[in-house]
């Protein structure tokens, strides 16, 4: 297809806010938010999700997705949201999230999948492999190491080469062999680097890893477009209506070489359109994937605890007792917010499977304050029940898109609530809704405790229908839940950088290998079913290790096991963790039965980044397989010998111990930047608007955007959306503004609020006018 140089450049950005642009017969080209359901908005223009997005089925979020350990179940979801995606004409899912989760704190996690990164890639992989095999394309994010939401637009992420490689780049490297039609790069810098401009697009993505498609900018995201044009981001979203192309035609005549960086990213542009055309019309039975709804949420459902309460008898007199009982937290808030096509109510559906049930509020979601009348009403019909079902979370307020929890405790009342029942009734399960995990020393006041997680659509069903039996749980967990916060590394609340000084021991690669107490370790999950293992066998292959072992369900209810099997390491020249995930699969097993389970552990998974030749290398030593039912509970061990490729003089036993935190800045090997910075004048696009506060006009500008943004926001009960709202201003670049309020701001009046606040009057008042004109005439 042939196009002009200033077609050429005009394809590098968007339409609008998810168009591509179309020249002759290039078709349009749509995107639309994901990942665990379609968000297409109802207007073009609409980035924030402010006019409503068209129905769609609301999956369960990555948080308990991941849960259920099973290829084939993300497979299937992949399949359900290409199939919804061609019927809504969108070409390209954005999604899925793949970010490690570092901290619990991260106010995202419930849209990634795992602080370990081979499961991650994993589970990924089969989400993109279902989608992209209905020839709908997906765009992996975010690219990479964005692990917070507090400064996110512009933090710099300070990280070791082996912490990049290990953990936060490998779970990216996996997902490349699956061909996606396209990666996000994220908002953050890497090491100085903003995502959008980070050599290791071309150097690694590209050149090392072989990645054809195209690396898309994540909304906003581009700070210098001729850098990240150069290091291989081709195209630019949101539309910038024009102001970065302008930019890269008028440096056409002093770099003479941008045709060709143009031109790479345009046929990658144009073969990424071509490639995803939906050339036929599909219609969604939202009936038919409500069900799956249902289905991947049961199959992803952790029981944490059972002390011979579960499951619960369906005859005997019920309480359901919560604020989630009519309003049920199905998702987590921002950008991957579904308009779902129904969402079952537990006070709608539970007479279908409770013969004498009640129900109480005992709590109110929007505030954390005591209703002494809901908790009177809760308390008595707890007296008078031989069973309590007690939903307990986080309420969307408190766990959001945009930023970061400061704790991971439940609301003081929901806890108070469950030791006022307790004194009346000790037969409790609590069931929790929360996106990631939250705090559970409050165990000892129940007998059993279900973990749902976010369960999408149809989670009410999938809760009461594992709470009787009629489903077995066999989800696991995808992280640690910890026990002291002081465990986990830091949310960087500072304004220009946040060290990863944990290097690659991020959740149980820490936990683990320094014995520190936690609630439940990762990989955990109790099931109805009485599951025995025997007869272990090794074979060793070229390239894996074939284990086999025979797994018996001695219940009488039909049960799917997890098998996971840990890389330890007893001693190593380097610094390691304890253990490391290395293989996992799920598998059935009838009642009463027996069945051989074989599972292969990939030579390529055992092995380290090695800093010195800048590759992944196997280091020459013994170590254990350990089959386990998590981290924690070794069911088996083989004793194996690696013959590596790198072999240390001095090898230590403990390893892990090699690492001290104080030594970052050695391991990092170069000066570490600032953790905070002070903003001067003259401001740039690049200045955060919190910045501007610091002179008398920069604060009379941030106080009337702050004014104008949340004005609609009036309901008292809303307080908490206005905080989000304002705290994500404040934390906005000034090009961000250009970027997401596009209707109301272009980036010459954006270039003029800078000038404004730089005290430079007449010269910003201009470009305001200017700006303003222009956008009249769009």
């Amino acid at each position: 297809m042939e196009l002009t140089l200033d077609e050429k450049i005009e394809l590098l950005e968007g339409l609008d806010v998810w168009h591509t642009k179309h020249f002759n017969k290039l078709s349009k080209f749509m995107m639309a938010d994901g990942p665990h359901g379609l968000r297409k908005q109802l207007s073009h223009g609409d980035n924030l999700g402010i006019n409503g997005s068209e129905v769609a089925t609301l999956f369960p979020t990555a948080s308990l997705l991941a849960s259920s350990f099973d290829r084939n179940l993300l497979e299937k979801l992949g399949n359900a949201l290409a199939n919804q995606a061609k019927s809504q004409e969108v070409n390209m899912v954005l999604g899925p999230g793949i970010n490690i989760k570092r901290t619990p704190l991260c106010g995202r996690n419930f849209e990634y999948f795992s602080e370990d990164p081979y499961l991650t890639g994993e589970l990924a992989s089969s989400y993109v492999r279902g989608v992209e095999s209905n020839r709908i394309g997906t765009s992996v994010k975010h690219f990479f190491a964005n692990n917070q939401e507090t400064n996110r637009l512009f933090i710099n992420t300070v990280v070791d080469e082996r912490a990049l490689h290990e953990i936060y780049l490998k779970a990216f490297k996996r997902v490349i062999k699956e061909k996606p039609a396209s990666i996000m790069a994220s908002y953050n810098k890497i090491n100085g680097y903003y995502g959008t401009e980070h050599p290791i697009i071309n150097n690694l993505l590209r050149n090392e890893w072989g990645y054809k498609g195209v690396v898309v900018s994540d909304w906003g995201a581009i700070d210098n477009r001729l850098n990240a044009l150069k290091e291989g981001t081709d195209l630019e979203m949101p539309s910038s209506k024009g102001y970065y192309s302008k930019i890269v035609k008028d440096s056409l005549s002093d770099q003479p070489d941008l045709v060709n960086y143009i031109d790479e990213s345009t046929n990658r542009i144009i073969e990424m359109i071509n490639k995803y055309q939906i050339n036929e019309k599909i219609e969604t039975d939202f009936e038919v994937d409500h069900e799956l709804a249902i289905k991947i949420a049961l199959e992803s459902m952790v029981l944490l605890k059972n002390d011979n309460i579960l499951p619960l008898s369906n005859h005997k007199k019920t309480v359901i007792i919560g604020g989630f009982i009519e309003n049920i937290r199905t998702q987590g808030g921002g950008s991957s917010h579904i308009n779902p096509y129904r969402v079952d109510q537990i006070n709608e559906i539970y007479q279908s499977y409770f013969e004498h049930a009640k129900l109480s509020l005992g709590y109110e979601l929007d505030h954390d304050g005591k209703s002494p009348l809901l908790f009177e009403d809760a308390c008595k019909k707890a007296k008078e029940s031989d069973q309590v079902i007690y939903l307990m979370g986080l309420p969307e307020r408190l766990e959001t898109e945009g930023i970061d929890r400061k704790t991971i405790n439940l609301p003081k009342t929901q806890v108070d609530l469950l030791k006022e029942l307790y004194k009346v009734n000790q037969n409790i399960v609590v069931v929790l809704l929360t996106g990631s995990v939250v705090d559970t020393s409050y165990k000892d006041y129940a007998k059993g405790i279900l973990l749902a997680y976010l369960p999408g659509e149809g989670g009410a069903h999938a809760i009461l229908k594992t709470l009787i039996g009629e489903s077995n749980p066999s989800g696991r967990l995808p992280e640690t839940w910890i026990e002291n916060l002081n465990d986990v590394p830091k949310i960087g609340y500072d304004n220009a950088s946040v060290y990863y000084d944990e290097s690659i021991f991020v959740g149980y690669r820490k936990y683990s290998s320094f014995n520190i107490k936690v609630n439940y370790p990762f990989g955990y999950g109790l099931s109805y079913s009485k599951l025995t293992y025997d007869d272990f066998k090794i074979e060793a292959h070229d390239t894996f290790y074939l284990l086999s072992m025979k797994i018996k369900n001695e219940s009488e209810m039909d049960a799917k096991e997890v098998i996971q099997v840990y890389l330890e390491t007893i001693k190593s020249g380097i610094f390691r963790p304890k253990k490391e995930l290395v293989a996992f699969d799920k598998v059935e097993i009838k009642k009463q039965k027996e069945k051989l389970v074989e599972i292969k552990v990939y030579k390529q998974n055992l092995t380290f980044y090695d800093v010195t030749t800048n590759k992944f290398v196997t280091e020459t030593g013994n170590y254990k397989l350990n089959i386990s039912k998590n981290v924690d509970d070794v069911i088996h061990a083989f004793d194996i010998n690696l013959e590596g490729n790198k072999t240390f003089e001095v090898t230590y036993h403990e390893p892990w111990k090699l690492y001290k935190k104080e030594n970052f800045s050695k391991l990092f090997n170069h000066d570490l930047p600032p953790k905070n910075i002070i903003y001067k004048k003259p401001f740039d696009l690049s200045t955060p608007l919190f910045a501007l506060k610091g002179t008398f006009m920069g604060r009379r500008v941030v106080n009337y955007i702050i004014k104008e943004a949340t004005k609609q926001i009036s309901d008292s009960k809303q307080s908490w959306m206005r905080q989000i709202v304002e705290n994500s201003l404040l934390e906005m670049p000034l090009r961000s503004l250009a970027s997401f309020g596009s209707s109301v701001l272009n980036f010459e009046m954006v270039e003029g609020i800078a000038d404004l606040a730089s005290n430079k009057l007449l010269k910003g008042i201009k470009k305001i006018k200017r700006g303003q004109k222009d956008l009249k005439h769009e």
